[in-house]
């Protein structure tokens, strides 16, 4: 019985560390900067490619690319992946409550 009160202890604290290590991905994510992103996207928006300045067409193909990928418009996909990461926090909570109730069940037992 000792040695199942242990496991079950040793499974809560492990879920209690992803816990933590989800607060820090949130907290990190929270950390980007709004006005740094819209700075990166207005820094590739408005290459100058309209007054001839620039003749590579590889260049000018390149330029193109890099307005068209998602990697300058991720604010959104940030704010779902936080929203996620919540919800399964959420989950995990309940779990550690659980495996708590039953750890202390066991040692009233």
């Amino acid at each position: 019985m000792a040695v199942d009160i242990m496991a079950i202890e040793c499974t809560r604290l492990s879920l209690v560390n992803g816990s933590r290590n989800m607060s820090l991905m949130l907290d990190k994510l929270r950390s980007i900067d709004a006005n740094e992103m819209a700075n990166v996207r207005n820094i590739v928006k408005n290459i100058d490619v309209e007054s001839g300045a620039i003749e590579n067409e590889k260049a000018l193909r390149f330029i193109a690319e890099i307005r068209d990928v998602d990697v300058f418009n991720f604010t959104q996909d940030i704010v779902d992946l936080m929203k996620h990461i919540e919800s399964s926090q959420e989950q995990l909570d309940a779990y550690i409550k659980e495996f708590r109730k039953i750890g202390l069940k066991q040692v009233y037992l």
